[in-house]
């Protein structure tokens, strides 16, 4: 990748970052924040499952939209105009109002509009950037992305606590907003002719439901609940087992996140040089290995070490699924007897849908976890170690999908022919 795309791809991932921000505040402040106006946590429950509601219906539909309809400003950015802005006033007045009724009204808002940006945006990156080049553009993305999340987990809320509450939240807000608008004015999209403008003509959606398209998605949702399984009761663990603090539950996250950060260029370029589906396939038992063993730990230092390991895997997993999906998507184009060309146009007619039915079962995997880790824990007697079985057992299930893909081929750089 030249220097001019992989500039255009730091320039994507600011919104990625902007939004990241927002989604590790809402994990940090928005329960403590509905909890000091209602003591009903079935409400809280209830308020904090739209999130998952919303991922179901917008991520679908947005992808398929942004496919289907262009405007002067593109087929994706305009999702990216509407959401940051809206996601960034709906945070602010999360903390500033001291209405139930109003504090409710601006959390399902922040949710929509979360919710409303993360397919069109994801499908910009195999829009713009050239097949081979699709790892080391991942790489970049989920570095910026994990960065979101860190500052979420341990800048905002050092700032929330030592500065004050107001400016924790101005500066999560900040941050959401100027990522995000960062994209949308600077990553332009391909133009399109007066005859591409407007309605689209209806793509062929069977290729996302190929064999192989089918088995990924089934695998991701599947290695979102192995995650999301001990990232809801992680705190509690840490504090109820291992005798830590919330700080100290922080503190593993943000270790977490910068393991993730580290090896996140790394397995970018790994992914050009490995067939992905074992690249995934290792970081997945890493990460499982790593899981299992929180059931025998019995210090907060110990929990340190297998949240450095298993963030290592989960950057892995992330910096190699989210190209993969491209990639699988154009080869069972070329499967059809497409020519390059061909699979390549009418890949960008379908990434919106791709990335689509990934998010819908991101948003599956997120929403069965903690139900489902819950009810382990309860028949565990409230051992909180039986959520890593839950985990362990989700990431193996995957692995094994995966395994199954077959081989994928990445796409390789054209050789430079010599003239004469």
């Amino acid at each position: 990748m030249d220097k001019r795309k992989r500039r255009y791809v730091w320039v994507l991932g600011m919104a990625g970052l902007g939004r990241n921000v927002g989604w590790g505040m809402n994990k940090v402040f928005t329960a403590a924040l509905l909890g000091t106006l209602t003591s009903s946590t079935g409400l809280i429950g209830a308020v904090l499952g739209v999130e998952g509601l919303f991922g179901l219906i917008l991520n679908p539909l947005s992808g398929y939209l942004s496919d289907r309809y262009t405007t002067r400003m593109g087929r994706r950015r305009p999702y990216l105009f509407i959401a940051f802005p809206g996601a960034a006033i709906m945070l602010m007045l999360m903390y500033l109002t001291h209405s139930l009724g109003i504090a409710i009204f601006a959390v399902v808002l922040f949710y929509f509009f979360q919710q409303l940006s993360p397919t069109p945006y994801q499908a910009m990156m195999p829009d713009s950037v050239d097949e081979h080049s699709y790892g080391e553009a991942s790489g970049i993305l989920n570095l910026l992305w994990s960065g979101g999340n860190l500052i979420s987990f341990l800048i905002v809320p050092l700032v929330y606590t030592l500065v004050n509450h107001i400016a924790g939240f101005v500066l999560g807000a900040v941050i959401l907003l100027a990522g995000g608008l960062w994209t949308a004015f600077a990553a332009k999209e391909k133009k399109e002719s007066a005859e591409e403008a407007g309605r689209r003509e209806r793509p062929d959606y069977s290729p996302l439901i190929s064999g192989a398209l089918l088995k990924y998605y089934i695998a991701q949702g599947l290695w979102w609940l192995g995650f999301e399984a001990i990232a809801s009761f992680f705190t509690p663990y840490m504090i109820h087992v291992l005798h830590g603090s919330v700080l100290d539950s922080a503190l593993g996250m943000s270790i977490f996140t910068i393991a993730g950060i580290g090896v996140s260029l790394w397995f970018g370029k790994l992914y050009q040089r490995y067939d992905p589906r074992l690249l995934l396939s290792s970081t997945l038992l890493l990460f499982a290995i790593a899981s299992i063993n929180g059931l025998w730990l019995h210090t907060v230092f110990g929990a340190f070490i297998l949240l450095f390991v298993a963030g290592i895997a989960w950057g892995g997993i992330q910096v190699t699924s989210y190209p993969l999906a491209a990639d699988m998507l154009r080869q069972s184009l070329l499967r059809r007897g497409q020519s390059a060309l061909q699979a390549q146009r009418e890949g960008v007619a379908l990434h919106g849908a791709l990335y689509g039915g990934a998010n819908l079962v991101q948003s599956v995997g997120l929403m069965v976890a903690a139900p489902v880790a819950g009810l382990v824990i309860h028949a565990a007697h409230g051992q909180y170690q039986t959520m890593f079985i839950v985990s362990c057992a989700s990431l193996i299930a995957a692995l094994g999908l995966v395994l199954w893909f077959g081989r994928v081929e990445v796409a390789t750089p054209a050789p430079i022919r010599a003239t004469s």
